[in-house]
């Protein structure tokens, strides 16, 4: 029960029983009855007020204003609080102290029409209660309904914000997949620069970078428009830069790998890529999914393998499940680039959670300081 209304039910039971008793004709009043009389009014008030706290102490305390009527001979008061108490006990007891109720309801009009000898009282006491039971159903009908909206409104809102978080994740996985790679091979190479003095070399240098930087540039581009609903059409720039990105959104595995392998090669790293057979015909869910594995993994080795060492790179498709397998040596001893600078910490989260969403499992570190990463994602 709201606040306001419990206020209001108090305070109507107050004002309405100091009016009662202030009526009352003391002198003319036997002391019992007196006693009695104001115990009524007291009763039949209480268990109004009661209603703001408890449905069943104020079915309990009504029932004893019931008997005193009995013995009083006085009903309207008591009539007056039992179809409030009705209203209020029909709408809120459970289902065993509702049918308590309505029994003792019932026996109370029955016993006071024996006892007057009138079946009038049957009509007189009877029909306002059960008009008074009918607007309990209503109110109980339009309490049910209002829980159940609110545990549906808060299990919308709970899968409304998980839906929030996994998109959030989603993009964040997106975006570092997009920039990382890219970024991670411009730093490099930018690096490098430094203590390169033939200027060929520089220029090639310099041209790796370019092609880099456009090409994770094409590949924001690409996510912007994805994210925007945009497919894009009608930029023609944007439609010839696309296909010069790294791939991941074509769908190619074999595309993928190669963009990837130059990208090493690019980094002075001695890659060396194999896709077995039934990589092909791996389901378009999964293909992306290995495809960020790989990108992600031909990251970790531009940042952390030695120039001139090998990398290889294993993808299978077998046993209903795909196995990609990498390996790369680690650098020994000081690095010549802050590494923790190109560290975000998120790259092997990222394949974490997009493997788990496939039910795939993960397993990485290093062995006789090499690197590897074991990834399997089964499928039907």
């Amino acid at each position: 029960m709201p606040n306001w209304l419990r206020v209001t039910v108090v305070l109507f039971a107050a004002v309405a029983m100091f009016d009662d008793l202030h009526a009352l004709d003391w002198s003319a009043l036997a002391p019992v009855t007196a006693v009695l009389s104001s115990a009524w009014i007291v009763l039949s008030y209480g268990a109004v007020a009661l209603l703001a706290w408890s449905a069943a102490a104020s079915a309990v305390i009504i029932a004893l204003s019931y008997a005193l009527c009995l013995v009083l001979d006085e009903y309207s008061i008591a009539l007056l609080c039992g179809c409030v108490v009705m209203v209020g006990a029909v709408a809120m007891l459970g289902r065993v102290g509702l049918l308590l109720h309505l029994g003792v309801t019932v026996v109370w009009v029955v016993v006071t029409a024996w006892v007057l000898e009138s079946t009038d009282f049957i009509w007189a006491l009877g029909l306002p209660l059960g008009i008074a039971a009918l607007i309990g159903v209503a109110v109980r009908f339009f309490l049910g309904q209002y829980r159940l909206n609110t545990r549906r409104l808060a299990a919308m809102e709970a899968t409304h914000e998980r839906l929030r978080e996994q998109e959030r994740l989603a993009l964040a996985r997106d975006l570092h997949d997009v920039v990382a790679h890219e970024l991670t091979l411009v730093t490099m190479q930018a690096a490098g620069s430094q203590r390169q003095s033939d200027p060929a070399e520089l220029h090639r240098t310099i041209s790796t970078m370019d092609t880099a930087a456009r090409s994770g540039l094409t590949e924001l581009r690409t996510l912007l428009h994805i994210l925007r609903d945009s497919p894009g059409a009608g930029d023609s720039d944007g439609a010839g830069e696309r296909g010069n990105a790294s791939g991941l959104t074509t769908g190619s595995l074999h595309g993928v790998a190669q963009t990837l392998e130059s990208s090493l090669r690019r980094a002075g790293l001695v890659p060396d890529f194999v896709l077995g057979e039934g990589v092909d015909d791996i389901p378009t869910s999964i293909r992306g999914t290995a495809a960020r594995v790989l990108q992600e993994a031909s990251t970790n080795m531009i940042k952390y393998a030695p120039v001139g060492s090998p990398c290889r790179v294993r993808m299978t498709a077998v046993d209903s499940a795909v196995h990609i397998h990498t390996e790369n040596r680690v650098a020994h001893g000081a690095a010549e680039l802050d590494h923790r600078e190109l560290t975000s910490g998120f790259g092997l989260r990222g394949i974490h959670e997009r493997v788990a969403l496939l039910n795939g499992t993960v397993d990485y570190g290093p062995r006789d300081h090499t690197w590897h990463l074991d990834v399997r994602i089964p499928f039907a």
